[in-house]
């Protein structure tokens, strides 16, 4: 439990403090935090307060939890979900490597949880963390987490050169930001360049990778290579020009002195590399501002809305010439902006709000292919992400899927930016051939409008699609949490 106490007119004089400033206490390290910013560290806080300068005290959440899902996750790529406790039940999946879960119960050895798309299932504790790491960088701290709770605090220094910027390639001195995980523990690393403990972070990861081969700092072959190292839970290349040898590790945390990595003291570098393992999750943030808006409730669904919107007012054509295969670049690529179909609408709306379809479907594809082995033969990035059939397949494992029936008791379950796929009744050999985005807007039944581009001659806009006999809805999905597309 945390607790705020409010600073006294008397600290104005005090270092980093200033009247009125509301600092943090966190019961189990005694570290002090600022929601602006100041802080007073141990032995400081009691003197402040023999002193009169600290007043009163509220409950105070001072470090942000994470998304409803944090804490559990997956520690290696294949982890089985059983449909009962036992390794006699049956299968129901096999979980991503770094996959998000909510741990619901346990039995014995076994812990009940829920993956992102909603399954429900039993999975082996030995395969499951339910600890991981979270660092902000300008507050220059690392949370060791458990089930979404700070169980300790570290300060940490940065480089001294570039400590916020985000990691772009080779020499910039910069932390990366985002999603990884432990891939190498060593124990005894070399004293002088990384102290006393060195834990390795899977830098460049698939964002990164994505990033690189965009501004060509790697090749297609380099980005497959981290891709399938990623997935499969391993180091990936650490030889690109993105980079590499991003560490946790020890050597003092007084003043900020890495090219990079993330420094404790030594003594704290030993007590968190005993508390966690090889597959451990590590998020970071520039700072704690940045996570709460990226975990807060709803917030990939408002940018995915938005992206919509943007494309009803852009107006874009359906013609028949923006059916053909076209040469894109990847990732990124987009046909001619005045043309459209179904899926381009899609596409441009994720691509606002920073999830890039083409690069996930093609990715997932090339890990997964027997997922996708009746309709890509071959992979081929200009198109596939470009087909109804193939991003239904991709949201059915990576978002949460909801009810498809329309009536008065599932109305609830429809939120702006939700996906929908539709059978629209032509025999085209699939019924996912129609998608779309939930609008705000409802008609005169009160069911959400979507958003849409419906055939040829049309443009995007906003139609009654929802609760009819066709098109009918047969999928209905949720994007998650930004960082689970990473």
């Amino acid at each position: 439990m945390l607790k705020s106490f409010c600073v006294s007119s008397g600290s104005a004089g005090h270092k980093r403090l200033t009247p009125g400033l509301v600092v943090v206490l966190e019961n189990l390290d005694r570290e002090l935090y600022s929601k602006s910013g100041g802080e007073v560290i141990g032995s400081e806080f009691m003197s402040l307060r023999n002193r009169g300068l600290i007043l009163g005290a509220t409950l105070f959440v001072g470090v942000q939890a994470g998304p409803a899902l944090a804490g559990v996750h997956t520690i290696q790529p294949g982890v089985k979900l059983y449909q009962a406790p036992g390794a006699a039940s049956k299968v129901l999946a096999r979980l991503d490597h770094n996959q998000t879960l909510k741990n619901i119960d346990r039995q014995g050895s076994w812990l009940k949880v829920r993956t992102r798309t909603g399954r429900v299932g039993y999975v082996l504790q030995r395969f499951i963390s339910r600890v991981w790491i979270k660092v902000y960088k300008q507050e220059r701290r690392l949370y060791l987490m458990r089930d979404g709770r700070v169980v300790k605090t570290y300060r940490i220094a940065l480089s001294p050169t570039n400590p916020l910027g985000d990691k772009i390639r080779q020499g910039d001195a910069a932390t990366p930001e985002g999603r990884f995980f432990l891939c190498e523990m060593i124990p005894r690393p070399q004293a002088a360049r990384y102290g006393a403990r060195s834990l390795r972070l899977s830098y460049p990861n698939i964002e990164d990778a994505r990033r690189g081969l965009r501004q060509r700092l790697i090749s297609y072959r380099a980005f497959r290579a981290i891709v399938r190292a990623i997935r499969a839970g391993k180091t990936p290349p650490q030889n690109t020009k993105l980079g590499g040898s991003i560490r946790i590790h020890g050597g003092g945390s007084k003043r900020d002195w890495t090219l990079g990595c993330i420094a404790l003291e030594d003594r704290d570098v030993i007590d968190l590399y005993a508390r966690v393992r090889p597959g451990v999750r590590v998020e970071v943030y520039r700072s704690a501002a940045v996570d709460r808006r990226l975990n807060s409730p709803g917030y990939l669904g408002r940018l995915v809305l938005a992206g919509a919107r943007a494309q009803v007012a852009a107006r874009a054509y359906y013609s028949s010439r923006a059916t053909a295969e076209f040469r894109l670049k990847f990732p990124g690529g987009d046909i001619p902006r005045d043309w459209a179909v179904c899926t381009d609408v899609i596409i441009r709306a994720l691509r606002r709000a920073g999830i890039d379809l083409q690069a996930l479907v093609h990715e997932d594809a090339l890990v997964h292919p027997r997922r996708y082995k009746r309709w890509i033969r071959r992979l081929n990035y200009n198109i596939d992400h470009r087909r109804t059939r193939n991003i239904q397949i991709w949201l059915t494992h990576h978002a949460l899927v909801l009810p498809t029936k329309v009536n008065h008791k599932t109305l609830a379950t429809f939120r702006p930016g939700d996906i929908v796929t539709l059978d629209t009744g032509i025999r085209n050999g699939t019924v996912f051939d129609h998608i779309g985005i939930v609008a705000r807007a409802k008609d005169a039944r009160g069911v959400p409008l979507v958003i849409n581009i419906w055939t040829v001659g049309f443009r995007t806009s906003a139609m009654s699609l929802l609760g009819h006999k066709y098109p009918t809805m047969v999928g209905h999905f949720r994007l998650t949490n930004p960082l689970d597309y990473q």
